[in-house]
């Protein structure tokens, strides 16, 4: 696995051919090099110190016999197809690293080279090396750049690509210090820094491959209070990791990149959002264990049954609830496009920076689980706690210890269409928290802009009325029309797209101001030309504790946003809750035709009970549903329900409570209809579900009757 030098400091040159296989063979001089003439070739070939390769496929500790030192794996370890038929070490990027501990002296001299190939998954958060050997670092940077620093005298000189390598291909990337600092790429020189004074080297140096030296911030941190250090891990596989005492001539260099074979493929695996319950199928919620990615999934302590997945029988879109994004609920599209309305989110009150699930790294407070799965509809549970990247939670009452909690409760119908009930508590749920977020989430390789049409969104209002923002030469200023906008159409580049629905009506802002309508904030800041949008990734699947990244690259999962902190009115307040209402899921339809659905769901038709012993409990705009109760279910339930223009028929759901054992036959206006029927078991009794593919603007008449079959 690691060999160094023998006690003669073996120089290696072309008479070393009877060499240990391990070693690299180094012409005795290069003619293009200034200042190296026949007498001093001898005296200043290199020397190979240390030589990283992983064809033995050892792992633990790996003895040096030369210097009696220890190379300390730590973390995962994988063996995958390297260069020249050989094989290389998968770094994970969460806990894989190489240390060699501090003690031997490399005896570097006056010039030393680090050499090396990568492939990487992912670009680090920070710069992370390849080799670090204190005077000499080689290594990948954020933007995924090879840079190399050395010291110099007393200070340290770098140099950086000015190209990334890319993900999931073969690089080759050299240093050399000398006389300068130049920087090779592939064989070719591609920067170069001159040296103040002569290159020192450390005594005995700690060695580090593949991990930082110390703990560092991720770059492109918003609020650094937020925003910690933390180990910075390179993503990808090295192979024949080389420290020499001495120059390797560019010549050279160049020739051993030419005269390598690669891997036909890169063995790294694609990163890719789950896929499970991918296309149409069985309507309903199932428990499943959904995969990224091998080193990401790992990670995780979980059983066999941690996430879920909604599915329809007609569309191939899904609604998911995934560990990966804190299980925030995200409408994934047939084109792989994922969308969230995202959560509660709070600022301060004992905090620091933002409270909420995204924080929430491990779901350590945040889980999931399916109240009902019919053929009719499903209910989805999601609860989960408000909490820093530091794992403080907001609002600790004084008294009972209770800090800030949430519960959403998912009503989905077979239509793709479904209430999303908000509760927030808190002991001041007035106080300023955020409901609502327009927010895609992005695959790896994925920008905001491969996904969101320049025209991000398109609002209306209960009269039929449309504007559309664009985005193209900035951000728009204020969504203020058309008035009364309770609609909106986020136009991404899907045949389905997301929307939303909310009450017109009057709202409480988190100023504690009233509004005579509902809020729809432009998220204008944090963006970074030449996007459009802003565009982040500390969320999702990161492990870096921060709630806020500006995105440099597509190489991690991210998330972009258009409205941030939107309000609209309560549907209940208590001394320690707030809760809110909408109405969301995925459709094919324009902006304004969403208008009979939102009318059907805000203005809901009156039903009345013509036949049977029930009692009507009303509409349930929380469940998108009307609500009776049998007293006699015996016999069949005959109902009216006064549909018109204003307050049209858009599908049906009815629970009726106590409906006892067996199913139903429905009819409408005496027909029989097609039904889809749910069974729903309580404490109290046993329901009934019923969900009508049924639009009407004029009375109708239905009927349900036993069928015990």
């Amino acid at each position: 696995m690691f060999v160094a030098d023998d006690a003669e400091d073996r120089r290696i040159d072309a008479g070393d051919a009877a060499a240990d296989h391990h070693f690299h063979i180094v012409p005795p001089a290069d003619p293009g090099r200034a200042g190296r003439g026949s007498a001093q070739e001898l005296s200043q070939a290199p020397i190979l110190r240390a030589h990283w390769g992983f064809d033995a496929g050892l792992v633990g500790q790996s003895l040096d016999s030369a210097t009696n030192t220890c190379d300390v794996f730590h973390g995962h370890w994988e063996f995958l197809p390297g260069v020249n038929g050989g094989r290389g070490l998968r770094f994970d990027g969460f806990t894989t690293f190489i240390d060699r501990p501090a003690g031997t002296p490399l005896k570097l001299g006056r010039a030393a080279t680090v050499e090396a190939w990568v492939t990487l998954g992912a670009f680090p958060w920070n710069e992370a090396p390849i080799l670090d050997a204190e005077a000499l670092t080689l290594g990948i940077d954020d933007h995924g750049r090879a840079f190399a620093r050395a010291r110099f005298g007393d200070v340290f000189v770098e140099a950086r690509s000015e190209t990334s390598l890319g993900l999931r291909s073969w690089h080759h990337v050299a240093v050399t210090a000398d006389d300068g600092l130049a920087l090779y790429l592939d064989g070719k020189a591609v920067a170069h820094a001159a040296a103040p004074a002569a290159f020192v080297e450390a005594d005995a140096p700690h060695l580090y491959i593949g991990r930082s030296r110390g703990k560092a911030q991720a770059t492109g941190g918003i609020r650094l209070a937020s925003h910690a250090a933390t180990d910075i891990y390179l993503d990808g596989i090295l192979d024949e990791i080389k420290l020499y005492a001495g120059a390797l001539p560019a010549g050279q260099i160049a020739a051993q990149v030419a005269a390598t074979t690669l891997p036909d493929n890169v063995a790294l695996p694609e990163r890719r959002f789950p896929t499970e319950g991918t296309g149409p199928g069985r309507f309903g919620a199932f428990y499943t264990y959904l995969r990224y990615y091998d080193a990401w999934d790992r990670r995780w302590r979980v059983g066999d049954h941690p996430d879920v997945v909604v599915r329809f029988e007609h569309e191939a879109y899904r609604l998911v609830f995934w560990r990966g994004t804190n299980y925030v609920p995200c409408w994934a599209t047939a084109e792989g496009i994922w969308y969230t309305n995202e959560f509660n989110e709070t600022w301060g009150n004992g905090i620091i920076g933002c409270g909420e699930p995204m924080s929430d790294k491990h779901c350590a407070y945040s889980h999931v689980r399916i109240i009902e799965s019919s053929a009719a509809r499903v209910v989805v549970h999601w609860r989960y706690a408000l909490v820093d990247v530091y794992g403080n939670r907001p609002r600790r009452d004084p008294v009972s210890g209770w800090t800030d909690f949430s519960d959403e409760v998912y009503t989905i119908y077979p239509d793709g269409t479904g209430t999303r009930k908000i509760t927030l508590h808190s002991t001041q749920p007035l106080e300023a928290h955020e409901f609502q977020e327009t927010m895609v989430v992005l695959q790896p390789g994925q920008t905001p802009e491969d996904v969101w049409d320049a025209r991000a969104i398109t609002m209306a209002n209960m009269a039929g009325e449309e504007v559309t923002y664009d985005w193209s030469h900035g951000a728009p200023t204020a969504i203020v029309k058309p008035d009364f906008a309770n609609i909106e159409l986020v136009n991404l580049k899907t045949t389905t797209k997301p929307f939303l629905i909310v009450s017109p009506g009057k709202c409480l802002t988190r100023r504690q101001t009233l509004s005579d309508r509902p809020v729809f904030p432009v998220y204008a800041h944090e963006i970074q030309p030449p996007r459009l949008f802003p565009w982040w990734n500390h969320w999702p699947t990161a492990e870096i504790p921060s709630d806020g990244r500006h995105a440099v690259a597509a190489d991690r999962a991210s998330h972009a946003s258009v409205s941030s902190g939107m309000e609209w009115a309560d549907h209940e307040v208590t001394a320690t809750s707030r809760t809110r209402v909408m109405l969301h899921g995925l459709t094919r339809r324009g902006a304004t035709e969403l208008v009979p659905l939102a009318k059907s769901w805000l203005q809901p038709p009156p039903l009345t009970v013509t036949g049977g012993v029930a009692r009507n409990a009303g509409y349930d705009v929380t469940e998108r549903a009307y609500r009776l109760t049998m007293r006699d279910p015996s016999q069949p339930l005959l109902l009216r329900i006064d549909a018109s223009e204003g307050a049209p028929l858009v599908n049906l759901c009815l629970v009726i409570e106590n409906w006892g054992d067996g199913g139903a036959r429905v009819s409408i206006d005496g027909a029989a209809h097609p039904a889809r029927i749910g069974v729903r078991d309580r404490i109290e009794g046993r329901d009934l579900i019923v969900w009508l593919e049924l639009g009407r603007d004029a009375p109708v008449a239905i009927t349900l009757s036993k069928d015990i079959a």
